[in-house]
């Protein structure tokens, strides 16, 4: 049709191009690669980011080209589509913590609470950027790496303590009745220790144990034919771990004992028979656990980990003397 001026109209643009399909996330690990996850809750922002779960993209390209199911466009053409596609950018992950380090002490990005994945969005296909990035929360429901740590817990083995054998069950074959028992353990169970790492959508993951309790749970049966008084109870031990140090042999160090002492529990890491029978001595530990998660921590509830039970014949000093 001629236009007024006796020139041409310019042809009507082309119709937009609809393409379905579904949302999808690509979270990236500390090496870099990518892993597509096309499985994404109601709640989360990568399933309601635009408006709604509903919501469409759209973009109008320079030049020709192909969408995801193969629909040829031309210059100028809108796409519209439900594909939308979200590639984690690359950032700096934190390396994992050796064994032992001091990373429960400060030495990590903060809390978990506030880490953030950052994910640049595209519409259709990877070709179409439509959104340099946006903030992803760790409290995001795809993205929460906190439901893991159950299996970290399942999986946790730490270096079992053992109970410190006295040297006078070497000398006379077993306790003395109202001779002071040393209650302590191998120096090399007292140490922070970390799980093995568990990886999640992008997570690497760990517990961080510190240990920072030490107690006895000792229990005496008193020889019925030589009667004295049972005993079943905890003995506190160590509270305070920087008021303790090691021997080679025995955490805490054993300190020189008095010769005897009044039956039962005689201050910290310190039992003493009160007459012959038969006494079962379990070392526990109870550690600080904290969530390592890509260089971020969260306080964990404690773990306790315990000794095999120790058992040893009590009895009077002549009694029990195997060397005459």
């Amino acid at each position: 049709m001629a236009s007024a001026t006796g020139g041409h109209e310019d042809p009507p643009p082309p119709s937009p191009i609809f393409v379905p399909g579904a949302r999808s996330v690509e979270t990236r690990n500390a090496s870099g690669g990518l892993t597509r996850q096309t499985t994404i809750p109601t709640n989360s922002e990568f399933a309601t980011h635009g408006g709604s779960s509903s919501a469409t993209c759209q973009f109008t390209p320079d030049t020709a080209g192909t969408t995801s199911n193969g629909h040829p466009y031309t210059a100028g053409q809108t796409v519209i589509s439900t594909k939308w596609l979200f590639r984690e950018v690359p950032s700096s992950f934190s390396p994992e913590p050796s064994p032992g380090d001091n990373t429960l002490h400060g030495t990590n990005n903060g809390p978990l609470d506030h880490a953030l994945r950052y994910f640049a969005v595209y519409c259709d296909t990877r070709f179409h950027l439509i959104r340099a990035s946006i903030a992803v929360t760790v409290n995001d429901p795809m993205l929460n790496p906190r439901p893991a740590a159950t299996d970290l817990y399942n999986r946790l083995q730490l270096q079992q303590p053992v109970i410190y054998p006295n040297p006078v069950i070497n000398i006379w074959g077993g306790l003395v009745t109202r001779y002071p028992v040393w209650l302590a353990i191998q120096p090399a169970a007292w140490q922070p220790q970390n799980s093995e790492p568990a990886h999640f959508l992008g997570w690497t993951l760990l517990l961080l144990t510190e240990p920072h309790t030490l107690e006895f749970d000792v229990h005496f049966t008193p020889n019925p034919d030589k009667p004295s008084t049972p005993f079943n109870g905890i003995v506190p031990c160590i509270t305070d771990p920087t008021t303790a140090t090691a021997d080679t042999d025995a955490f805490p160090a054993m300190p020189t004992l008095p010769d005897q002492t009044e039956p039962g529990t005689n201050g910290p890491c310190t039992w003493t028979p009160p007459g012959p029978g038969q006494v079962t001595i379990q070392a526990r530990i109870t550690y600080t656990v904290t969530l390592w998660a890509n260089g971020y921590t969260e306080p964990q509830p404690d773990y306790t980990w315990t000794s095999e039970p120790a058992t040893y014949t009590t009895g009077e000093l002549t009694a029990v003397n195997t060397n005459n």
